[in-house]
């Protein structure tokens, strides 16, 4: 017993550690670009076109919902790891989720060709339509960081072993090999040179739901080429009879 809480203590110890390193350079990062950005304007005397002061505007507010998401990944993990965290469950038509999902992400979306393939009288899934947007954005828009511009982009579905496999494939330079499993662990990020300013806990929040939720969710290299990302959904329920209206 005493073994067993001493382990649990090492690994409280270094998640602790490895949540504050990340958060050291992932919340700094934009928060050094807002503030630099807003003494700019503040000293800005007239001195800044339009055109730049719009940039930096911009500038402002891309960084705050990028320090915003974080914040909430960071949160979500939290809950999740203390069991509080619920889920709202309907039952919704998927193309009505995904149509949702595309329109959201219209501007990131700009120049990458989507294709969406859904079988003929796939049923409506029973699940929470936030998550299920929140899953397809977060992989859209990992797809778009970590592939070649103008590349395109694939949603499809299809029914297996009584449950619903959704998946987002690209035309990227896939997965390096032997990560494909290490993506879904908290604080890793499969390219730590990039740009992009993210804690790594997108994808290991998808995956401890969709352990709770008796789901799935994994990646893989794709044989002509580019990563997909599948997540299962289980159809143990039968969805609710729809009357036709008159």
């Amino acid at each position: 017993e005493q073994a067993r809480s001493t382990q649990m203590q090492m690994v409280a110890e270094r998640l602790r550690n490895s949540l504050l390193s990340a958060i050291s350079h992932d919340l700094r990062t934009p928060l050094a670009t807002i503030v630099g950005s807003a003494s700019t304007i503040v000293q800005d005397e007239g001195k800044l076109k339009a055109r730049d002061r719009l940039e930096l505007v911009q500038g402002i507010v891309d960084e705050a919902e990028r320090m915003s998401n974080l914040v909430n990944n960071i949160l979500d993990m939290a809950k999740l790891e203390a069991g509080v965290l619920e889920l709202n469950k309907q039952w919704y038509p998927l193309e009505e989720i995904i149509g949702t999902v595309l329109t959201l992400l219209h501007n990131q979306l700009t120049g990458r060709p989507v294709r969406v393939k859904l079988p003929e009288g796939i049923p409506m899934i029973l699940a929470d339509s936030v998550m299920i947007e929140q899953v397809l954005i977060n992989l859209l828009e990992n797809a778009v960081r970590y592939t070649p511009p103008g590349s395109g982009l694939e949603i499809s579905a299809e029914i297996a072993d009584a449950a619903v496999e959704i998946a987002v494939a690209d035309h990227g330079p896939g997965i390096p090999k032997g990560q494909e499993e290490r993506l879904f662990e908290k604080f890793y990020q499969s390219r730590h040179e990039t740009a992009q300013s993210g804690v790594g806990l997108g994808l290991a929040i998808w995956r401890a739901i969709f352990d709770v939720d008796s789901g799935r969710i994994y990646a893989k290299n794709r044989s002509e080429g580019g990563a997909i990302f599948i997540f299962t959904l289980p159809l143990d329920q039968p969805p609710p009879s729809v009357e036709p209206e008159e």
